[in-house]
């Protein structure tokens, strides 16, 4: 086989696999409808991971006693409180009613795909002071598979 053959079939699979990757947000943001959910900050820029804030949902939060232990991934039904979106129900089930989060339940902390955003520095900087100010909310996408993705943190 000719050798510019085969470096075309690595970099053809190296790009269906950069597409696998950010399929769930770009699906998130390109066909999502948009939910308020309210955000607290939990961790500080990091030097070494780069200018990012590491958010936490106060009101999405499921006991580790709430979901089976084996539950690989955990929907996180949602319904209106007021102006923001809180968990209703967490299940192992697809739910068949929107909206809801598929979020991956491996470990002690549920992940949804909306738990960092990536920021310029300054940017990061202004928006750490905001959520330590208290009363922000998260507008995030959430697709017809319960992928999300965050799209902008404010004031609540």
């Amino acid at each position: 086989m000719n050798t510019w053959i085969k470096i075309a079939a690595v970099m053809t699979a190296q790009l269906a696999l950069v597409g696998v990757g950010v399929a769930p947000q770009l699906s998130a943001r390109t066909t999502g409808e948009e939910y308020t959910l309210r955000v607290e900050p939990v961790d500080p820029i990091d030097p070494f991971r780069g200018a990012y804030v590491d958010l936490q949902y106060p009101d999405l939060g499921v006991d580790h006693d709430d979901r089976g232990a084996d539950w690989e991934t955990v929907y996180l039904t949602l319904r209106r409180d007021g102006e923001v979106w809180v968990l209703d129900t967490p299940t192992s089930e697809r739910p068949e009613r929107m909206p809801y989060l598929a979020c991956d339940g491996h470990d002690s902390r549920i992940r949804c795909g909306i738990e960092s955003l990536f920021l310029p520095q300054d940017e990061a900087s202004a928006l750490e002071d905001l959520l330590r100010g208290g009363d922000a909310v998260a507008v995030v996408k959430i697709d017809s598979r319960g992928h999300a993705a965050v799209i902008d943190v404010r004031r609540g």
